[in-house]
């Protein structure tokens, strides 16, 4: 619970955009960058001149967020893009990241920021599975591995621990959702839990899985992997709660622009280093001091004295998303 308070009233950023210099030649991909926090976040590494691909479901939300930017920020030199994927929908990833690796040779930091939060009991994605793990999961799964190449071959010129993929978790893990995080038996069709808190911070759990075994894998070649709680923000993925929690809940609330600057740090902040792989980061740039001793468990093999829950996760979105990597 401890770590539930921290992120709720979390102290002044210390790395916001004037932290940030010449980003001229970077190339970066921010999904759901069209709204809320990604866009803050586009609006921010635009600024300082890189290029930035928004990624999106809807090519004309996309467009119109991109003339908004360029018309107040009529003196930068970045660029800004766009590509059109459905993260509930995987058969529309390859295409993504086709469209991207077709126009560009370098990717500096992928932010998997686009996700979903509080679908009702029973909801589904495209392909039919519980539809907060298969958009803020198996989604960014499949778009990570598929770009991976570019950012191991970014890697090998950039500086040290500079390339990055970042995934999005919730300060939810912390107080809700199964033990260890997730529950495998739970993914299955038919077994999916009726608690709408458990589902999402389930699949904010899996994104810290991901991570955790992303890097693994590409920490030897100079990517590093990391997490970022966000922060507790006034987006549009609070829609759906009833009015009465919204209102208790107001307090607590900040602009997106904040949880932005959580984004920030963890995609540039040089505080963040090789060996710093696979961590949480919390509101707004700081690494969570207490995370919950059984996600920890699941994140070590058996070998290492934990659960090997995380690469079983792994595994699981390995095998289903297998047939939409070509």
């Amino acid at each position: 619970m401890g770590g539930f308070w921290t992120q709720s009233f979390p102290p002044s950023p210390k790395f916001t955009e004037t932290n940030v210099h010449d980003l001229v030649g970077k190339v970066f991909i921010v999904t759901g960058g069209n709204a809320g926090i990604g866009l803050e976040l586009v609006k921010i590494l635009y600024s300082k001149g890189a290029t930035v691909y928004m990624a999106g479901r809807s090519a004309t939300k996309i467009a119109a967020e991109i003339e908004a930017i360029k018309a107040t920020s009529t003196q930068s030199p970045g660029h800004l893009k766009s590509l059109i994927v459905d993260l509930g929908d995987l058969t529309t990833i390859s295409n993504c990241a086709s469209t991207f690796l077709a126009q560009e040779s370098r990717l500096d930091v992928l932010f998997n920021n686009a996700g979903i939060s509080r679908q009702p009991a029973g909801s589904v994605s495209t392909q039919g599975y519980e539809a907060h793990i298969g958009t803020n999961c198996l989604g960014p799964f499949l778009l990570t591995k598929l770009l991976l190449p570019i950012l191991l071959q970014t890697a090998k010129s950039a500086p040290k621990a500079s390339v990055r993929v970042v995934f999005t978790s919730s300060g939810l893990v912390d107080i809700a959702g199964p033990p260890g995080g997730l529950s495998l038996s739970e993914l299955a069709p038919g077994k999916h839990s009726t608690d709408i808190n458990r589902n999402y911070s389930a699949s904010k759990a899996g994104n810290w899985f991901l991570a955790s075994e992303f890097d693994k894998r590409t920490s030897k070649d100079g990517v590093v992997c990391v997490v970022q709680s966000p922060g507790t923000l006034r987006t549009k993925g609070w829609d759906g709660t009833p009015w009465l929690v919204r209102l208790a809940m107001a307090p607590l609330f900040y602009p997106p622009k904040m949880g932005a600057y959580t984004a920030l740090w963890a995609g540039l902040s040089p505080e963040v280093k090789s060996e710093d792989g696979g961590k949480v980061i919390i509101p707004w740039g700081r690494w969570h001091t207490s995370p919950k001793k059984d996600i920890l468990a699941s994140l070590k093999t058996k070998e290492e004295g934990g659960t090997g829950l995380a690469a079983e996760f792994w595994d699981y979105c390995e095998t289903h998303t297998k047939e939409f990597a070509a």
